[in-house]
């Protein structure tokens, strides 16, 4: 892979992690969903507790399950894009996520909202000339818990 095609596959693997971001934000479940690889690895048991999970209909369900009563805000920065060859790379974005919960809605007992900080661990696949997500954990720093 030369220069050129090496800063092209780091600016797609940008562009599809800003639509992730614009896309869960605004619940766009279709496009969501073609962000990722049909056997996608999701892990967010830091905050659930749950272990990691397989497949795109398990991943959106899970999504929706935390955001669909809430109006959210993820933020993404300083990309850190390894290419480990021509159709993989790997990932590390800082996060910050806002979530606030419809009055009643929350899955947290007691809390209306969070604001978090972290990071997002990625694994990136080319298919059919497209940058898609292979792997994704989120790991938290900090939550800020806002009570009901």
């Amino acid at each position: 892979m030369d220069a050129l095609q090496s800063l092209l596959a780091i600016e797609n693997i940008r562009a599809l992690k800003a639509r992730y971001c614009r896309l869960l934000d605004t619940k766009g479940w279709s496009g969501f969903s073609a962000l990722f690889t049909e056997d996608a690895v999701m892990d967010v048991s830091q905050d659930t507790g749950n272990p990691p999970i397989t497949g795109i209909p398990a991943i959106i369900a899970q999504v929706r399950f935390a955001v669909d009563d809430a109006a959210t805000s993820h933020q993404v920065h300083t990309p850190e894009i390894t290419l480990d060859g021509p159709d993989a790379a790997t990932g590390t974005w800082a996060m910050q996520d806002r979530v606030v919960w419809q009055s009643g809605k929350s899955p947290i007992p007691g809390i209306a909202s969070i604001t978090g900080y972290g990071q997002y661990h990625e694994s990136y696949r080319l298919e059919g000339g497209v940058w898609k997500i292979a792997a994704l954990r989120l790991s938290r720093f900090h939550v800020d818990m806002h009570p009901a």
